[in-house]
């Protein structure tokens, strides 16, 4: 390898063996027992190589990828021996553990053990690539370093990760050096010297460190810090009471599920209707393998999937609502990716010395075991549909924290928009779905029935509203089918006293029996009672006579609602749904509290919270024929504009003249620019003597 300029980084790799965190090479490999272990695979050159004159025996390598997470080099580390990029010499990207997302925390390291330790937490971690990361003594960090540091950062940054963070101890004798990075790059320092109510502590970030202890203080720290946006969160324009939030109808869940909505929100100081809506989200996802809802006109009824949707302004605490909601079902499913990992290392094994004959003969008698995994955050249709078609997956949920990804996503916004939505519509109503390859790829093509998807999608008040406006969203049915809240906004009011901090949402005895339940009916399904026929693994749960009168009063109701002059003339598409939504939540219901019928009062508590979502999408019309605010009408002028031209700032004289016309004179261009600036959308700078109109980067993403 002394001609490393012509290596390319694939060939490196595909020439390395891929070591597993259970294997004892890896466990006995220098850097590892010197570093830590990431708890990851690693790539090791299981061979002597010479690089420049210098001899590595069994070297790692680890992959180095540029902005756009594309392989562009390959770091070579040998414990106590410099470290080599191949090819060039320099590093022109980063190193990564975990999956980078946009909207979630980027911790940034300059430390190999820092690097292998906080890939231990859940965290997304990067690591700039410094030539003394394998030194034997750690020494001080050159010039060249911290433009290396700033290079990836900038990186990331203009691939449109802005939650980027940096831990640094307080102590360092560079502090001022890493603070002038802070203020010269998007990046925040996390400072790891913490106060945490009475008690004091540095965070160390060793190998033998407690992982757990790593990932408190990250999410501490982060906590602890100011908005990532320096602009401020933006502040809605509308005018006050125009949204006015209705109250969740938590009085109609079923009483087990009721209380761990309560609990769940007590703990996590959020709102009652987004944690309604997580905990209807894991009970649709665990019933809809199991049972369908009653159908008027098949006798193997229909789907019992729910599609949810919530509003949640940033930091409301959407995510940690839906993990502790998810809990039993993320459990389950870590136990059974564990088999899967021992059940597929065997099939690897099997076949390991078996020549090329043999192998394919005990490929085809010994299919390899698929990957169990069945909560996804950012999945295509054609992805899923694959899985389906491929027999992979027969039931999955689509559950993600921001809207704004899976509504301004590639599937949702291209030119497969119309059938993105169409597939999703069946699997809606039908547990159908259908994937055609192009001819000259037909692996793949073909259908899949009786296969059941839940979303569980929670977005901005304006990723919904925009979604809202979208002829082919309503047109096609495909918002329709959603059940949707809008809960009240906590900020301001989540308080932390004595008695918060001296709860444990682990000893909670409502969350206990929750996740109790949750994990019988995941891991020991009762079977139908009272004789129902079992069709493709599923039975229906039936409507007694009670039930059934009550949902021919509640759809003859909202037929008459969607007449001319009525409260959802305009809203047809969601008002004609309401009795299905409400036999398929019933359903779910029923499941969950273990019932053989769906009766009276459980089918009537579905219908409350189905009209709470039409109440809520009615509101959002009526928000949608408001006239817009003046400052709405030059705030999506001074965005168009800046998009056109491809800055992020105009000449507020300039603006002036161009912003509508009722605006063009200062008497009335300068409270609407004031209302933008109060309200974190705009700011004022000067350059070169003369006034700009900066606008918040969150308007031109």
């Amino acid at each position: 390898m002394n001609n490393t300029t012509s290596i390319k980084p694939d060939t490196i790799l595909a020439n390395c063996t891929l070591l597993n965190p259970l294997d004892d090479t890896y466990i006995n490999h220098p850097v590892i027992q010197r570093f830590g272990s990431p708890l990851q695979p690693i790539y090791v050159d299981q061979c002597h190589v010479d690089i420049n004159g210098v001899s590595y025996d069994n070297p790692l390598i680890q992959p180095i990828y540029n902005a756009q997470l594309e392989l562009v080099q390959c770091a070579v580390l040998q414990d106590k021996q410099p470290l080599r990029v191949i090819p060039d010499g320099v590093a022109k990207g980063f190193a990564v553990l975990g999956e980078l997302h946009q909207d979630k925390p980027v911790i940034i390291t300059y430390s190999l053990e820092a690097f292998f330790k906080i890939a231990q937490t859940g965290y997304a971690v990067v690591l700039v690539v410094l030539p003394s990361l394998c030194d034997a003594h750690q020494i001080e960090l050159k010039p060249f370093d911290f433009e290396q540091m700033q290079f990836v950062i900038n990186q990331l940054s203009k691939s449109g990760f802005d939650r980027l963070y940096m831990p640094v101890r307080p102590e360092h004798i560079q502090l001022e050096a890493f603070q002038n990075l802070e203020k010269n790059s998007p990046v925040q320092l996390l400072n790891q010297f913490q106060k945490a109510g009475e008690s004091e502590f540095l965070t160390e970030l060793l190998k033998d460190d407690d992982a757990e202890e790593v990932q408190a203080f990250l999410d501490y720290a982060i906590e602890q810090l100011p908005s990532l946006n320096q602009w401020g969160e933006l502040l809605p324009l509308e005018q006050a009471g125009t949204a006015l939030n209705s109250p969740y109808p938590i009085h109609a869940l079923p009483p087990l599920a009721r209380d761990a909505v309560i609990a769940i929100a007590e703990h996590v100081q959020a709102p009652i209707g987004m944690t309604a809506q997580c905990v209807i989200g894991a009970m649709s996802h665990i019933a809809q393998a199991h049972v369908n809802a009653p159908h008027p006109f098949s006798p193997h009824g229909e789907p019992c999937s729910l599609y949810l949707l919530t509003e949640g302004q940033s930091g409301s605490r959407k995510s940690t609502s839906r993990n502790m909601a998810d809990r039993a079902i993320i459990e389950h499913e870590r136990k059974q990716y564990e088999q899967y990992r021992r059940e597929l290392e065997q099939w690897k094994s099997g076949q390991a010395s078996l020549n090329k004959k043999d192998k394919e003969a005990y490929c085809a008698e010994n299919p390899p075991p698929h990957d169990p995994s069945t909560l996804y955050s950012d999945i295509t249709l054609e992805s899923i549909a694959g899985l389906y078609v491929d027999g992979v997956l027969n039931n999955a949920s689509i559950a993600s924290d921001e809207a704004g990804q899976f509504f301004g996503g590639y599937t949702m916004k291209g030119d497969t928009r119309t059938q993105a939505i169409g597939g999703y519509a069946k699997l809606f109503d039908d547990g159908f779905v259908e994937r055609t390859r192009s001819k000259s790829n037909l692996n793949g093509s073909g259908r899949a029935y009786d296969v059941r998807l839940t979303f569980n999608l929670q977005g901005q008040h304006e990723v919904l509203s925009e979604a809202l406006k979208d002829p082919v969203l309503r047109g096609q049915g495909f918002l329709p089918r959603f059940i949707l809240t809008i809960p009240e906004n906590l900020a301001g009011t989540r308080l932390q006293d004595a008695i918060y901090r001296s709860k444990n949402a682990n000893h909670d005895h409502r969350l206990i029996a929750y996740w109790t339940r949750c994990e019988y009916l995941l891991d020991d399904c009762p079977r139908p009672q009272g004789g129902q026929e079992l069709h493709n693994g599923r039975y229906v749960i039936p409507m007694n006579d009670e039930a059934k009168e009550i949902d021919a009063s509640f759809y003859n109701m909202f037929e008459e609602l969607q007449g001319k002059g009525k409260r959802y003339e305009y809203l047809q598409a969601f008002a004609s749904r309401a009795s299905q939504l409400a036999r398929r939540l019933a359903t779910v219901f029923a499941y969950f509290e273990g019932i053989q019928w769906i009766d009276a009062k459980t089918l009537t508590g579905a219908c409350e919270v189905v009209k709470h979502s039409l109440n809520e999408w009615a509101m959002y019309a009526d928000i949608e024929v408001k006239a817009e605010s003046d400052g709405e009408r030059l705030i999506k002028w001074l965005v168009r504009k800046c998009a056109e031209q491809k800055t992020s700032s105009l000449s507020k004289t300039l603006a002036m003249k161009g912003a509508p016309s009722h605006l063009r004179k200062a008497k009335e261009f300068d409270p609407c620019i004031n209302e933008l600036i109060e309200f974190n959308y705009v700011r004022l700078v000067t350059i070169n003597k003369s006034t700009y109109i900066e606008l918040n980067p969150l308007l031109l993403k």
